[in-house]
Parts: C-alpha cells; structure tokens; sequence
C-alpha cells in the first residue's frame, strides 16, 4: 500500500469515527471530571512534574493524567468541547500507530485494516473517547505503544522511559514488560538481558502494589477470590463483541487462526486485563481500552486466515449492533450531561453571589452525578476552600440545616433544576 493510499483511508477511518461520535461535543463532564479539575486547579506545574518523576521503586499516583487536566483545565476552563477534540486526536494518534503496530509484526494490508477499524469504532470504548476522565486510559495506550514501538526498533532506553512513563499515568502498564516478552519469545531476537530492566522495575512496581502498599479496603483494592474472576470475567468478555460471554471464545477462534499474530495479541489482552480481573469495585468499560490493542493484533491473525467475504460478513452481522449500542450510551448519557450541566450552571451563579457558604446539605441528585462531584464543583467556583457535602435526610445534614449554617441544595428532576437554599445572614 502507497503512504497515500494509507493516509486517504487513516482520513476515511478518522471520519467515521468523528461523524459516530458526534454527539460528544454536546456532553458536559462528570463527578470524576470535575473533581479532576478542582483538585489540579489549584496545583503547581512543579508538583505535577515532582509527582512524574519521583524514582521508580515508589508507587504512581497517576501524575502525568492528572497533569492533563492541571494543563487543560488552565486552557479549556469549563469549555467541554475543547477537551473532547482532545480526547478524540489522541485516540486517532492511538489507531494510527496501533497500524504501525500490526505493520511491523508483519501483519496483511486487509487484516491491518479490519482490525484498527473494529478498535477505532468499538462501542465498548465509548466513554473513553466521550469522557475527559478517561484520560488515563487513553494516554497509558498511548505510551504503552509508542514504547512497544521504539523496543521493536532496538530503542529501549527510550522504550524504557515510556514505560515509565506510563505506569505514571495508569497501573494497567505493570504488564508491558510481559508483552514485550512476549514479542521476544515470537517475532524478536530473544533480547533478555536488556528485557530484564523492563521486568526488574515492574516487579518493584507490582511488590509495591500488592505487598508494601496494598489498598486494604475500597474500589482499588485487589480481592483474589473466584467469586471476583467469575464476575468481571463475564463483565469484560461481554465487550469484546457486545454480546454476552462471547468473548469467550476468542482464545478457540485463536488456536484455530494457528499465526504468530493471534498468539502475541491474545497474550497481551490477556495480560493487559489481568489486574482488572481482580478488581471487582472497579468494573468500567472503557477500560478495555488498552486491553483492545491486544485483540486488535489478534483478529488481525484471524482476519488473515480466513476469506474476504467471511471477514466482511462478520463486519455486517457487528457493525450494526456496535452503531445500535453507541446510539443507546449517547443518548443516556447525554440526558444526565444536560441535567449536570444545570447543576453546575446554579451552583456557579451561587458561589459567585455567596463564596463564602462552605457547608451544604443536599436533597437529591442528578442522575450519575454522586456527592464528591458536588463539593469538588463548589470546590472549584471558591478557590479551592475545603467544602462539607452532606446528605439533608443525615444527622448531620438536619443539623446544619436546622442551624441556618448550610445551603440547602434540592435537585427537581420533574423539572431538571436546582433549588439553592442559601442559609441566613
């Protein structure tokens, strides 16, 4: 295929994608998000850039995503669009060098091609590519394959950095290391010596996570139980095709495939999932994403075994089935963004009026929008003062309210508006 030819379908491909996922630009952020924003607002460039390069055997505390929206959030301010073409180019950048992946490792033009498209356009990654706080996941892509990439070329001092980097941005990247033995093992020159400073420092990082640090209790603790492997294993083998469980038979179609290919994309899926297996309080979709490259190598081997028509027959049986579950995310979740969006609105023209009301207690919610979301958007509109959020129906809550010492913030969902109780003078 000529450079030309490449860059008229990589054009084609971002198209699609961008026309698919239109609607994003009428979304609004989340809890997540603007918690994000309102904790990094009020940070220094230099605590960021300490936090990314603080020496590798102490454990990440994610700095360089959450330096994407210390940088953002001092461009964009609240202007949402502004972060979704963000969002969105990184994502192109990421399809575009998963190509130069899956061409490196030798892979077909046509089996190339089917597999970027099917990552490109997967519902299952929907959130990843609509919502800021996903960022995460998308940059740990990003520098998982650029390190992949620079290894294949005998640049692992570089590779090394990325890594690095990348395990600073989301843990998921632990298992780098294992896929480029994997690579090793199947396509490269068995390079250990070099591989073990890779494997050294995703022990230390592993060690860190699961003996000298654990997380006890809470959403990011581990629970190695078979209870937990049944759950998210059903949960994340239902995205690969968007039809229950029917991932599970990816590894048969792959032992039928028989390609170096298949082997090396199915053991980086496998490997890039693996801690997600074990964390059930943290189940998302979006986080298939870095797992997804794996697969895409995968069905790029399938894709090579198999006929044209066999090939573009499955893309019509999935194609509309991916369009149709996009189209039921978009429309949910745009209905809750409009309702955040006037919850945000009212609290911002409170805090302008009222800055300095620091107490609330709240009678009822937008849909998705939980409580932290609340005092960090309150948060944000006042310099960063420490907000108490609590819920009205509380002790506590009827407390400050029956002391005149708290706004009472009451969500109307019959009419998507917020009724702000200031408390008196």
């Amino acid at each position: 295929m000529s450079k030309r030819t490449g860059l008229i379908l990589f054009l084609l491909l971002a198209a699609v994608f961008l026309f698919c996922n239109r609607g994003a630009y009428h979304g609004y952020f989340q809890d997540d998000e603007i918690n994000a924003m309102s904790w990094t607002r009020f940070g220094t460039t230099k605590a960021f850039l300490e936090g990314a390069l603080q020496p590798i055997y102490k454990n990440c505390f994610r700095a360089v995503g959450f330096y994407f929206f210390h940088v953002t959030e001092h461009w964009f301010g609240l202007d949402f669009p502004k972060y979704v073409v963000a969002i969105q180019a990184l994502h192109l950048l990421n399809v575009w060098m998963l190509w130069l992946l899956l061409r490196r490792l030798g892979a077909q033009v046509f089996a190339a091609c089917f597999a970027v498209a099917f990552f490109a356009l997967h519902a299952a990654l929907f959130d990843a590519v609509w919502k800021p706080t996903f960022i995460f996941d998308l940059l740990c892509a990003t520098l998982c394959l650029a390190s992949t990439l620079l290894w294949i070329r005998g640049r692992w001092i570089a590779s090394f950095v990325l890594f690095w980097l990348a395990y600073q941005t989301k843990e998921l990247a632990v298992m780098l290391p294992l896929v480029l033995v994997g690579y090793e093992f199947w396509f490269g020159k068995r390079r250990w010596t070099k591989l073990a400073v890779f494997l050294a420092a995703s022990f230390s990082f592993a060690v860190q996570a699961l003996v000298l640090n654990p997380i006890p209790s809470g959403d990011y603790s581990f629970h190695f139980t078979p209870a937990t492997l049944a759950d998210t294993l059903s949960y994340y083998s239902g995205r690969v095709f968007l039809i229950p469980l029917a991932g599970l038979v990816l590894p048969v179609a792959i032992y039928r495939a028989g390609n170096r290919r298949t082997w090396f994309g199915l053991a980086a899926m496998l490997l890039y999932f693996l801690p997600l297996l074990f964390l059930p309080g943290r189940i998302e979709s979006a986080y298939c994403y870095l797992p997804f490259t794996g697969l895409a190598i995968a069905l790029a081997g399938v894709a090579e075994t198999r006929k044209t028509i066999e090939i573009a027959a499955f893309a019509m049986l999935w194609l509309p089935l991916d369009i149709y579950r996009l189209n039921v995310q978009a429309a949910g979740t745009l209905r809750q963004d409009d309702d955040i969006r006037v919850w945000i609105a009212s609290a911002k023209a409170f805090a302008k009026v009222r800055p300095d009301v620091t107490d609330f207690a709240f009678d009822g919610t937008p849909d998705g929008f939980r409580p932290f979301g609340m005092g960090a958007t309150f948060e944000y509109f006042n310099g960063g003062r420490t907000i108490n959020m609590v819920e009205l129906s509380t002790p506590e809550g009827a407390k400050l309210s029956q002391g005149n010492r708290a706004a009472i913030l009451r969500w109307i969902p019959s009419k998507h508006r917020l009724e702000i109780e200031p408390p008196k003078l």
